[in-house]
């Protein structure tokens, strides 16, 4: 089990679209409620073969931690 998220959505999305996100793109992503965010980035990690865990943040809130298997 990996135990720290060493990679940003901006690493995800460079993976994904051989791009780094906009500034429009991240706001976007920063929008969206917590649920469709991990939902989004879920279906990225997927689609590229990158582990998912949801993770309970200290502040209560899941998160969807992502990473390339080894």
């Amino acid at each position: 089990m990996v135990l720290n998220c060493a990679y940003s959505f901006d690493d995800l999305h460079q993976v994904v679209f051989g791009c780094t996100m906009t500034e429009a793109e991240k706001t976007a992503l920063y929008d969206l409620p917590q649920t469709d965010r991990n939902a989004q980035v879920g279906e990225w990690a997927r689609k590229i073969g990158w582990q998912t865990e949801d993770r309970l943040g200290s502040d209560g809130v899941i998160y969807t931690a992502f990473w390339p298997v080894d």
